[in-house]
């Protein structure tokens, strides 16, 4: 069990609705350096992002009042920073979790994209503070799509939504869908042990797209073929070039799909 003083998930206090805000991670840093303490677990969720970031530097594109966009603190216990990517993994398993409750055929490509088949539904930024060789805080950083039917003419091979996948044409709540999506995470985050995620690392290695496939990877610029194998300690993707294992970083590979 990880030892931290987040011992229990009250939404009702803990989770903040905004009607609009340029990113809810820049937000909820600014409510970080301004109040002392701020509880673990507070969440900023908004209804339109206009200013939304995903990995590598990306924008995050997504039309008010249509999709979830929510920010949330966390304060991994004796976190070490070489470590650090097990927040990212337990944060990836969460939202798994979640939306299988809804839809199959969902994946995490590496490091925290979420797909549905061989298309983004979400995405996850993790910025982390640190003290030393620890980390202090970390600020998580989640964008579903849910309600959005039509995308760019840039997004529309690539991109998919959590009602595209159901049946109804209803449109589901988007404060229900954060709450339940949260305490998914939550409760998984009080069951885990960041700093022994042998258990964790499994589950998402097998849950990683096109693990075990052969597929296409951009290298250096070059487009060469490998196989998924998994993560290491680090959170680098191993992948089975030829007859040889690597390991890469996030600015060294790209899975091309």
């Amino acid at each position: 069990m990880q030892n931290n003083t987040f011992s229990g998930l009250n939404l009702r206090q803990n989770l903040i609705v905004l009607e609009e805000v340029t990113s809810t991670n820049d937000y909820l840093k600014l409510l970080l350096s301004n109040i002392k303490p701020l509880a673990e677990g507070t969440a900023i969720m908004t209804k339109h992002q206009s200013q939304g970031r995903g990995q590598r530097g990306t924008a995050w594109l997504t039309k008010p009042e249509e999709n979830l966009t929510v920010s949330f603190l966390l304060y991994p216990n004796s976190l070490p920073v070489q470590h650090a990517f097990n927040l990212n993994i337990l944060v990836s398993l969460g939202v798994h979790q979640w939306l299988t409750h809804y839809i199959k055929d969902v994946y995490i490509k590496w490091p925290n994209d979420i797909f549905v088949g061989q298309k983004k539904i979400g995405g996850i930024l993790i910025e982390n503070q640190l003290r030393g060789a620890m980390v202090k805080s970390s600020i998580v950083g989640i964008g579903i799509n849910i309600n959005q039917q039509d995308f760019p003419d840039s997004l529309k091979t690539s991109a998919t939504s959590l009602k595209q996948h159901l049946k109804s044409a209803k449109n589901l709540d988007i404060e229900a869908c954060c709450r339940d999506m949260l305490t998914q995470i939550f409760t998984l985050y009080k069951q885990s042990d960041l700093k022994h995620p042998e258990k964790i690392r499994a589950a998402y290695t097998a849950l990683l797209l096109m693990h075990g496939k052969p597929a296409l990877f951009e290298v250096n610029e070059k487009q060469i073929e490998g196989t998924i194998q998994g993560v290491d300690s680090l959170g680098r993707l191993i992948v089975l070039i030829g007859q040889s294992t690597q390991s890469f970083d996030l600015k060294e590979i790209r899975l091309l799909i």
